[in-house]
């Protein structure tokens, strides 16, 4: 294998790994915006609660109104039944009395239901609250841990951009810019060995011309189909940049 060749191969190695962490960074990143788009929607639930309870509330305090409203009427009736003369105006005065009885009675059961309802509601309330909190906590540890992996991340991305540089020098500037290009759009996959006559990109057979332009080694070779520098490997080279 030239010595170009080998050059090549290791800054692939080091373009593959510095993809792969870039990738993680941005991963890394998506945690928190997962986090916090989990708190966005609890916090959005906790705001149609508040409003649900503010509107029973005010239905509550409308019923209590109401029923003020009927002891006050069962009040003057009975008053009234104080000045009444006739056994006749005493008796309606007793019916519609009762009537007015049967209706707070009604109202008192409502409103008690309504108050068991708005301490559900406030209960729920204070557990959604909660569990904003420890959202919130939670994300502040993630936040703290995705720095610190990102932080350990660019260390070792500045590390390996070192090496490439180093690398880099030492490729003719031809061969450089034909990986360059191929690197942008292969996938950082711009070299591949050939192993039984097969292109191990595309894994397509190449040209007995093709073989021989790789064991001459004088050149760099491409392959037809898929148009990566192509090498002769066995399937056993160390793919290690150091």
């Amino acid at each position: 294998m030239s010595e170009r060749i080998e050059v090549l191969r290791r800054l692939q190695s080091i373009d593959t790994k510095l993809k792969r962490l870039e990738g993680d960074k941005l991963y890394r990143g998506y945690d928190i915006q997962k986090k916090q788009h989990q708190i966005q929607l609890k916090k959005t639930e906790l705001s149609k609660i508040s409003e649900e309870i503010k509107t029973f509330q005010r239905n509550t305090n409308s019923k209590e109104l109401d029923l003020k409203s009927i002891e006050t009427e069962i009040g003057k009736l009975r008053q009234q039944m104080n000045l009444v003369k006739t056994n006749k105006e005493y008796s309606a005065l007793k019916t519609e009395i009762g009537g007015k009885e049967a209706d707070k009675s009604v109202l008192e059961d409502e409103i008690l239901r309504m108050m068991t309802t708005y301490e559900e509601m406030q209960q729920r309330y204070k557990s959604f609250e909660k569990a904003i909190a420890q959202e919130e906590s939670q994300l502040k540890e993630v936040q703290k841990q995705v720095e610190t992996d990102i932080q350990a991340m660019e260390s070792e991305i500045a590390e390996l951009k070192g090496k490439r540089s180093n690398y880099a020098s030492g490729v003719d500037h031809d061969a450089l810019q034909h990986y360059n290009r191929l690197v942008s759009h292969k996938d950082a996959v711009a070299i591949v060995s050939v192993i039984n006559q097969v292109c191990q990109g595309c894994f397509m057979s190449v040209t007995a011309q093709t073989l021989n332009q790789l064991m001459s080694g004088k050149d760099l070779t491409f392959c037809h189909s898929c148009g990566r520098i192509l090498y002769l490997g066995d399937g056993s080279e160390d793919s290690n940049e150091d």
